[in-house]
């Protein structure tokens, strides 16, 4: 991941179940987390990368190196 990533170790790990299409819910499980504090992540994601949406955070994410997806993951335009 690129060195100015702006987010947290934890907002990082986050993001990256949810380039792997994965609800607040399932993300809040793998992480055992609340579904609260995923909603929390998401929310700080979004505004960290200045994206109104989760199309665009992954979008923008991954154009400034802040994601990697397997090419079988990428969304499809």
């Amino acid at each position: 991941m690129a060195a100015d990533n702006p987010f947290s170790e934890r907002e990082r790990e986050y993001l990256e179940w949810l380039g792997r299409g994965l609800s607040d819910k399932e993300i809040a499980r793998a992480l055992g987390i609340s579904d609260q504090t995923a909603r929390t992540h998401r929310a700080r994601l979004l505004q960290k990368a200045g994206a109104g949406n989760v199309c665009a955070l992954l979008f923008v994410s991954v154009q400034k190196g802040w994601l990697e997806l397997p090419q079988s993951q990428a969304c499809e335009a």
